[in-house]
């Protein structure tokens, strides 16, 4: 097995208590099955409290939110279960979060997730290109993953092609991000023919060109407000940010390397599931919508952390939320020649 990771992945430490925005709020963690057993059976005071927190929705076994929280989180912002079994004794996503693990034949990838402080911190907070790296593994593997090998090896290919393009600092970013929708448009249309070759090499400068001549007059973050909006939201402070967004300007001072560090973020997390439906323009759109809506929502905001955590928990963590944008780049109701109207002036 071979695994990937960003270079800043190792450095990853939970802030514990003094986390500013504890992973046991908000969400209505799902129980698997092998822990729920073990809850279950566990003795004494804890195996009391942890079943008496126990509840059922739609057929899942979850925690039940108290005030927002997990009722087994302390007063001094620990999980009973961690204090007193360790790491194993926690459920699966809460021993896993902020990790996202995908497998990909005998490539197994990791991220960290930016809705947590501290795994946003080490993304935004660096100057320098993120990198990605890799080990081998005696792990065999696990079989349970089936794809196209032809087309998982194009993709993978054309994600090295797409974040060196993003990274490539000699242009401005929003160039780099008119290119990448570009790049992925050509792509798109090889795969609908059944072609999984790389699109023919173009002089960049041509192409800019072209993409600005292409362009609408300056675009509004309305429509991306709109489809915000419309996404299912977790927090009361979501749908308030979006209200407030939509009441002013969007900021024009640049955050270039913070910007171009989320997208390679998202570029590494989505672009690679296009191997299930062969859908790879409409996860490079939404890539761009993301670093875009969170240039609408951060306002005057030195410090867009908190920002990028909670627009990650409410868009990133909702499977529906990401097929509804999706969507909106299937159906037209969102466009690249949108986006691209959008670039000049939000992003530097």
């Amino acid at each position: 097995m071979t695994l990937v990771y960003p270079d800043y992945y190792p450095r990853f430490r939970c802030l514990a208590g003094a986390c500013p925005d504890t992973c046991c709020q908000d969400w209505e963690i799902i129980l698997d099955s092998e822990t729920l057993a073990r809850y279950r059976a566990l003795p004494g005071a804890l195996g009391e409290r942890v079943r008496a927190a126990l509840t059922e929705k739609d057929g899942e076994t979850m925690f039940a939110l108290r005030d927002g929280r997990c009722p087994l989180y302390t007063a001094d912002g620990l999980c009973s279960v961690q204090l007193a079994l360790g790491q194993d004794g926690l459920c699966t996503t809460c021993r896993e979060h902020p990790r996202f693990i995908e497998e990909y034949g005998a490539t197994r990838e990791f991220s960290l997730s930016v809705s947590c402080p501290a795994a946003a911190r080490l993304l935004l907070e660096r100057e320098t290109p993120v990198l990605f790296l890799s080990e081998t593994t005696g792990e065999p593997v696990s079989g349970c993953n089936d794809l196209d090998p032809a087309l998982y090896l194009a993709l993978r290919a054309a994600r090295r092609h797409a974040l060196a393009l993003v990274q490539d600092r000699s242009r401005p970013l929003s160039d780099r991000l008119c290119l990448l929708l570009d790049y992925a448009g050509r792509l798109q249309r090889l795969l609908d023919a059944g072609r999984y070759a790389a699109p023919a090499p173009e002089d960049p400068e041509k192409r800019l060109a072209f993409l600005r001549r292409r362009r609408l007059k300056k675009g509004s973050e309305a429509p991306i407000l709109a489809v915000l909006n419309n996404m299912e939201h977790l927090t009361a402070r979501f749908p308030a940010l979006l209200d407030r967004a939509a009441q002013t300007d969007a900021p024009d001072a640049p955050l270039s390397v913070q910007m171009e560090n989320l997208t390679v973020y998202f570029l590494f997390r989505y672009f690679l599931k296009a191997v299930n439906d062969g859908q790879l323009l409409c996860r490079v759109q939404s890539c761009v919508f993301h670093v875009l809506a969170i240039r609408a929502l951060s306002g005057a905001q030195d410090d867009p952390a908190p920002l990028v955590c909670l627009y990650s928990k409410e868009v990133e963590h909702s499977e529906e939320n990401g097929l509804l944008l999706r969507r909106a780049f299937l159906r037209g109701t969102l466009t690249t020649r949108y986006l691209l109207s959008l670039l000049p002036a939000r992003i530097h």
